[in-house]
């Protein structure tokens, strides 16, 4: 059973926003659990703007993905639990369109077309073996991403008492919230299990030096229901 969970929408998401908490939590014998909901591979037929994406990534997509947030999560002691969703670029209506099919759409509304998933994610979270007094943690959904949307409306449809992080690298333009206190070795920590997710480096900084200078610079934070 796990003393705390920490729900990512994507392989970075719970390290990026929470991984000077989570090495905290390790180190003081608790046992944590990170679920990524988007996990799963990628199918054959791609739009014309998730290919466009792939090209820019590098790497095998989600293998080599999964493979560094494992190689994350055992640096910062936690346990990955990798889910069945993809990500929102591969999703589809049941008559065969693309629901996010821009840079737009996939920070725009979540599509009602995706109201059972979220009843399903629901239920996968109740299947989770947590301690009584276990804290779970949530992303606020700031920068309205729809996998953290889904992931957040998820977790509140589960009803279980939440607290919500902010959602970095998106949290930096929104100010406010309670800063999480962390030791300055879990933020060390938090660094250098950053550098394991390679293949999404481009997506957010221009290089590693790039990542480690505004990195560090953020405290974690923990906002109230938005």
């Amino acid at each position: 059973m796990f003393d705390a969970l920490y729900l990512s929408p994507h392989f970075d998401d719970a390290v990026l926003s929470c991984g000077a908490q989570i090495w905290d939590r390790t180190r003081r014998g608790e046992r944590v659990a990170v679920v990524t909901v988007c996990a799963a591979p990628p199918p054959p037929d791609l739009s014309p703007f998730a290919a466009s994406l792939h090209e820019r990534w590098s790497g095998r997509g989600v293998f080599d993905r999964a493979a560094e947030d494992r190689e994350a999560l055992a640096r910062l002691g936690a346990v990955p639990l990798h889910w069945f969703l993809h990500d929102c670029i591969y999703r589809q209506s049941s008559g065969g369109q693309w629901l996010y099919n821009s840079e737009a759409g996939i920070f725009g509304k979540v599509s009602a077309a995706e109201a059972g998933l979220i009843i399903e994610l629901a239920r996968s979270l109740e299947a989770i073996e947590l301690k009584p007094d276990a804290e779970v943690f949530a992303p606020a959904a700031i920068g309205n991403h729809v996998d953290h949307q889904i992931t957040r409306l998820a977790a509140e449809r589960w009803r279980r008492s939440l607290q919500y992080y902010a959602d970095y690298p998106y949290a930096e333009a929104t100010p406010g919230g309670e800063v999480a206190p962390v030791s300055e070795e879990g933020r060390r920590q938090k660094i250098l299990a950053l550098k394991a997710y390679r293949s999404q480096l481009s997506t957010f900084w221009s290089d590693e030096a790039a990542m480690i200078a505004k990195v560090s610079q953020w405290p974690e934070r923990l906002v109230k229901s938005i």
